[in-house]
């Protein structure tokens, strides 16, 4: 055969499978350019020289790889759609009497064609758009704007790389679909799976046991400890049970609407349901992509658009005052607390020296003990850390990291001043209260030392509130009236590696009159001095932090994490819109000879619309109203993992999901009617 063959060939077969082809090489081009982009932003020397992108690219390098994978995935999955449309085709070809060899060098050079524009398009598009998305993304994590436009030619050949090996893993892939098949096989591809399913209740029943069970997962846990170990558990469950759930509930809801006669003997009804029942098996794992889909762009953008819109109270939050100085120790001493008075004083005297005024200050003292709490006392026997490194999947399951308890013992002349109270307390009597769900009665055993309950605390009175931010257990208040002598009771516990379990810190915060620039100049000055004066004293976790300094690190994080979630929503779309306009398509061509009957016997334009529609409407809420269940069920353990960043603003994230749910929910429904159109002039 010619040179030229077997490429004409391919282009041949393209150009008359343009309805399949045009939308694959679409979202190709799309994924490559976003790739570009994204390591363009994360990889490139563009932006290294500005310390306030350094988390912000980190992230991007993330998803970077996050990209990579899922772009082979999905391209795996559906160029297998795709080449299923064509093995009708290449059994008349081998029927004609090509081979195995020829039909793989027709793969190759579609294959060749593909990737070739694919990758050059997206490449031109990338670059193209890359000024656009640097400006976006230098807005979200506060930079200034540069209108130098810059050409990556390490991002380009990394793109070229990972893309020319996704597109030669898929040749790969294609060619074995085709030389494991007999032609008899290839030729009658259209006509296979026509058997109609029985609904599996043990399938449909095991996916609702799983889903439920992610979902009491979600919604049990109380601290962000909690969240963080079973999240990926929970994520997995409800992505096995969601399939297992559509696939079987989707053959069974056909059956249902076949028996509903009133229901099932209309023009509207009859050929959809009829059509449906026969492909529902195999078209409910589709519907569950859609769904998984659809949950990871809810979950992405509600999470990280509330971190981007609440990021100053969440700065706040974390650094109540304009400067926050704090330090640690193992054990208590009462050594600490006289090297303390010592640091206080010259703080204040260098404060004033600048020309600051100390306004709004709070300072306390505080000593920790970390243990697991069942039966009203607190257990200092078990490392709950060191049980799950030794055995994290059975630990998992069976310990219950809600109830491992950190207890905060606080004197109770810092709790008065803290609060504008003016408790007092007896002999072994104590002040409590609890952050989390656990209950205690009137009496506490932390360790071998029992204290009788005198009355209990609200934590978030006045400046005490301050003392509880940044939790990720349950956090257990004790505030006692003689405090060196009840915490150095302690000093004796050690945890499995030998360290002393009590952990004494001081923290000392206030604002100044001072404008920014000299709020910076100030947290310097005394930053490099309590870091060599304490730091002498063997005192370790010694921070000195400004507000306005931390602005910058949290305003790059959560925008990086939003640009990050914008970005990869949108291929999470695209790929959703290509599922969507696959499985219409190749349920048109599977319903055409149906309605092309129907037709013969009297079935009119307008009655093929209303079935359509029938159809339409039958499967088409199924995948927006499970995934915004399951946006529902995970919203709390959402809720749990923000309070890692400073996020406790729970109404805030209700309306970021709701907003985000409408948002989304429009633009499916605009994405299936456009494609019922496709499907419409299919079988019409």
């Amino acid at each position: 055969m010619k040179i030229g063959f077997y490429p004409k060939m391919a282009v041949s077969g393209m150009r008359k499978n343009g309805r399949l082809y045009l939308p694959y090489i679409i979202a190709c081009i799309l994924m490559v350019a976003v790739f570009y982009i994204m390591h363009l932003l994360g990889y490139s020397k563009m932006l290294e020289n500005f310390a306030g992108a350094g988390t912000a690219r980190d992230m991007l390098k993330l998803g970077t790889n996050i990209m990579a994978i899922f772009g082979t995935i999905f391209l795996f999955y559906t160029q297998s759609t795709l080449i299923k449309g064509r093995l009708k085709e290449f059994g008349l070809y081998s029927v004609l009497g090509m081979n195995r060899k020829n039909l793989g060098k027709i793969i190759f050079f579609e294959s060749l064609i593909t990737g070739t524009i694919s990758i050059a398009c997206g490449l031109l598009i990338g670059i193209g758009l890359s000024k656009l998305a640097e400006l976006g993304f230098r807005k979200m994590i506060g930079l200034d704007s540069s209108y130098k436009f810059v050409i990556s030619m390490e991002s380009v050949f990394f793109t070229v790389g990972v893309y020319g090996f996704i597109f030669f893993l898929i040749f790969l892939n294609a060619v074995r679909q085709v030389r494991f098949s007999r032609t008899i096989n290839l030729i009658n591809s259209d006509k296979a799976g026509e058997k109609p399913p029985k609904a599996n209740w043990f399938i449909g029943i095991l996916g609702l046991v799983l889903l439920a069970c992610g979902y009491v997962l979600a919604l049990k846990i109380e601290q962000p400890l909690s969240a963080l170990l079973v999240f990926f558990a929970a994520v997995i469950l409800v992505i096995i049970g969601t399939y297992l759930v559509l696939i079987a509930g989707s053959v069974l809801l056909c059956r249902i609407l076949q028996k509903n006669k009133k229901y099932y003997y209309k023009t509207n009804h009859f050929v959809s349901v009829s059509s449906m029942a026969y492909r529902m098996k195999r078209n409910g794992a589709g519907l569950a992509s859609i769904c998984i889909l659809l949950t990871m762009i809810l979950v992405m953008l509600s999470s990280t658009s509330a971190l981007y819109v609440n990021k100053e109270e969440s700065l706040n939050n974390k650094y109540p005052r304009q400067i926050n100085i704090s330090a640690g120790n193992d054990g208590y001493s009462d050594s600490y607390g006289k090297e303390i008075e010592k640091v206080t004083e010259v703080i204040n005297k260098k404060t004033e020296e600048n020309g600051a005024k100390i306004t709004n200050s709070y300072i306390y003292t505080t000593c920790s003990v970390t243990g697991y709490f069942e039966n009203g006392k607190l257990r200092l026997d078990i490392d709950p850390v060191k049980m799950f490194e030794d055995n994290p999947l059975g630990n998992i399951t069976t310990f219950d990291y809600d109830k491992i308890v950190q207890v905060n013992f606080f004197d109770l002349d810092d709790y008065n001043r803290l609060t504008g109270n003016n408790e007092t307390l007896s002999s072994g009597e104590i002040l409590a209260g609890i952050e989390g769900k656990l209950q205690f009665g009137n009496e506490l055993i932390i360790g071998d030392e029992t204290f009788k309950v005198a009355k209990r605390i609200d934590t978030k009175q006045g400046d005490f509130k301050h003392t509880m931010n940044n939790l990720v257990v349950t956090t257990l208040v004790v505030v006692v009236d003689d405090f060196g002598e009840v915490t150095s009771r302690y000093n004796r516990y050690k945890d499995a590696t030998g360290d002393t379990m009590l952990v004494w810190e001081w923290h000392y915060a206030f604002d100044t009159e001072l404008d920014e620039n000299k709020q910076k100049d100030l947290n310097d000055l005394l930053r490099n001095y309590i870091r060599d004066e304490l730091y002498q004293q063997k005192f370790y976790a010694v921070r000195c932090e400004s507000r306005v300094e931390e602005r910058t690190d949290f305003v790059e994080t959560f925008g990086g994490l939003f640009f990050l979630g914008i970005l990869l929503s949108i291929i999470f779309l695209v790929s959703c819109v290509l599922i969507i306009y696959y499985k219409q398509i190749s349920e048109g061509f599977e319903d055409q000879s149906r309605f092309g009957i129907m037709q013969k016997v009297g079935m009119t334009r307008e009655n093929i619309k209303k079935s359509i529609n029938s159809q339409m409407l039958t499967v088409f809420l199924i995948p927006i109203v499970v995934a915004c269940m399951h946006l529902a069920a995970v919203l709390p353990i959402i809720h749990k993992l923000l309070k890692l960043f400073g996020h406790d603003n729970m109404p805030l994230l209700l309306i970021c999901a709701g907003v985000c749910a409408l948002i989304c929910g429009i633009f499916y429904a605009v994405i299936y009617k456009l494609t019922s159109n496709a499907y419409y002039e299919i079988v019409s």
